[in-house]
């Protein structure tokens, strides 16, 4: 018989007393976790109480663990709100809660207006959506690196693949030239090269939806900013909302943007961005939900037909659809039709500006919608999936229908088929690393974790972690690409990176420090303080770590950004200074 030592028996003591003190706890910390409401075995088809609860709970919930300052959050089915909450604090340091009077920066929610406003012109026969812009912009110009670009047209800007970049070339303060300043940021392109060639794939656009707002001054003669609140907005019935803070009264109505630093939210400086078209929208609560009601109502307020209800119901249709580049968008709005039973079209927009974060999430033919700001920046990444659900419910609770997620079966793939997807891949602006274990699972490392890719054919996997639940994350793999799959609502076109591209040697002599300058300066821009970055070679990979930038050389002296934000964009090293340029920024060698 083997005796047990004083020492094991004494730690053997420690861990049965240690294992007692967390199991006499648990009824405690159980106590704590604040969850869900059940959902109802019998609900009665109609009555919203559950989704309700439940959207009460989540948002309870969400506030809790990431210390969000306000949420605000609407249900609509139809003209009728069935449930609303605003909760929280607008402004921390003053102590102001939110209320149904307060301003929120709904950010990229701003393109959906501009697009309605560009269709009006389209329904009275002031533009074709076909036509080149030019015809409606003669002087516009952009650089391009593409044979032949074809033409950037209306339908394919609203539908962000004009292959326009994500922005123009002024700093979002500079107001230099005030109610010209989308007229200046359109002329800005000139300096810019084309992401890609139009209709080419899609490539998220601001600026072109100000060059959009250009053509409305040119044809409605008047600023933007004035003509949307006057002619859109106001007969929209959306009376606390504008383009500019200068039209609210109360400032302190305004709802202050947060960041966090640790776990405090720091305000950001919060101020009018010179995208008034693409992202400077202000909106209250109880305005968008009248814009909802706008949609449901196909176009009309009060019998009055702003807008034809064909030409609503083509900005929810398809455009440029192709397997190998899969993000929906109609023409504005985002949209799906794969979540419920009859594939009705669900269409949504989110947005964000200086720590406020918004979404809109409808659907048109059942006339049900989603409606939620916060005043933090970590609200953009997790309300989208939660607005999705919450109109799911929403339709399942108002039609009794539920779509079955088809069960997607695992099969066996040879394993040189699997050895061909190994690599690295750049993902959102992440090197995503993929290897084979085992000659029989690729795994991928991303974000920090690793992921299991399990076949569903030979080019489809599904993404999962033994750990986490992470919905619908899936991997399709053409050519020299995989295309992430995030819930069926955001699609990222990933390359295969290239370690041996010929350039790459070219930029070795090029590596190093950098401080990164505004490349133009406005009389509204303080000191400025130069951001230090450096270009570095990682496991073959050219990058500034700085914002998670990589790059393609394809010369001695231009740089891709591959994927990201500004996927397909282009940086020019000028041989006489090795300055590096790039749409508003200038890169210039640190000598010190």
């Amino acid at each position: 018989m083997k005796l047990i030592s004083k020492k094991n028996l004494i730690i053997t003591s420690v861990i049965v007393i240690i294992l007692s003190i967390i199991l006499s706890m648990i009824p405690f910390v159980l106590s704590q976790i604040p969850y869900s409401p059940s959902e109802p075995k019998n609900a009665t088809k109609g009555d919203f109480s559950y989704v309700s609860e439940y959207t009460s709970s989540e948002i309870s919930k969400m506030m809790r663990k990431h210390n969000l300052p306000s949420v605000a959050v609407s249900l609509l089915d139809g003209d009728k709100v069935i449930y609303q909450q605003i909760t929280g604090v607008s402004n921390i340091e003053k102590g102001i809660q939110a209320d149904n009077d307060t301003v929120y920066k709904a950010g990229s929610i701003a393109k959906l207006f501009t697009a309605i406003e560009i269709m009006r012109l389209y329904d009275e026969g002031l533009i074709d959506l076909d036509e080149p812009i030019t015809t409606y912009l003669p002087d516009f110009s952009i650089q391009s690196r593409f044979n032949d670009s074809g033409e950037i047209t209306i339908r394919n800007i609203l539908s962000h693949r004009s292959g326009l970049p994500r922005n123009g070339n002024i700093p979002l303060w500079a107001w230099d030239n005030g109610t010209l300043i989308i007229r200046d940021l359109v002329a800005s392109l000139e300096e810019s090269f084309l992401a890609y060639p139009a209709d080419y794939r899609f490539k998220y656009s601001n600026v072109g939806f100000n060059v959009l707002a250009r053509i409305i001054e040119q044809i409605r003669g008047e600023w933007f900013a004035n003509y949307m609140r006057d002619s859109l907005l106001r007969p929209i019935g959306m009376n606390s909302s504008t383009f500019l803070s200068s039209d609210i009264i109360d400032n302190d109505k305004i709802a202050v943007g947060y960041f966090k630093d640790q776990k405090e939210n720091i305000a950001y400086d919060q101020y009018d961005i010179i995208t008034l078209a693409s992202g400077n929208l202000y909106s209250t609560l109880d305005d968008m939900n009248e814009f909802a009601k706008f949609i449901f109502n196909r176009g009309n307020v009060d019998d009055v037909q702003l807008l034809n209800e064909s030409t609503l119901s083509m900005m929810f249709e398809s455009q440029y659809p192709k397997p190998t580049d899969p993000q929906k968008v109609g023409m504005g709005f985002f949209y799906d039709r794969t979540r419920l039973p009859n594939n009705e079209v669900a269409v949504f927009h989110a947005g964000i500006n200086q720590g406020t974060a918004s979404i809109i999430a409808l659907l048109p033919e059942e006339e049900l919608g989603v409606i939620m700001f916060s005043n933090s920046d970590e609200f953009e990444s997790i309300s989208k999936f939660l607005a999705v659900e919450l109109l799911e419910l929403l339709y399942e609770t108002k039609t009794g229908l539920r779509k079955e997620k088809p069960k997607e079966e695992i099969v066996e793939v040879d394993s040189s088929i699997l050895e061909s997807y190994v690599g690295n891949y750049i993902v959102e602006g992440e090197i995503a690393k993929i290897r084979l274990v085992k000659n029989k699972l690729l795994v991928m490392n991303f974000w920090g974790l690793n992921f299991n890719l399990l076949p569903v054919n030979s080019s489809y996997f599904i993404l999962k972690h033994w750990l986490m639940d992470l919905g619908h994350f899936s991997a399709s793999f053409y050519q020299d690409s995989m295309i992430v799959n995030f819930e069926d609502v955001h699609y990222s076109n990933s390359p295969r990176y290239n370690s041996s591209n010929e350039f790459i040697s070219d930029w070795i002599s090029f590596l190093g420090e950098y401080e990164m300058w505004l490349r133009h300066s406005s009389i509204y821009t303080e000191e400025e303080n130069p951001t230090p970055v450096e270009l570095q070679i990682v496991d073959g990979i050219l990058m500034f770590p700085w914002n998670n930038f990589i790059f393609k050389p394809i010369s001695n002296s231009e740089l891709i950004i591959l994927n990201g934000a500004f996927d397909g964009e282009t940086m020019f090293r000028d041989s006489n200074t090795g300055y590096i340029y790039w749409q508003n920024s200038v890169f210039k060698p640190n000598t010190t």
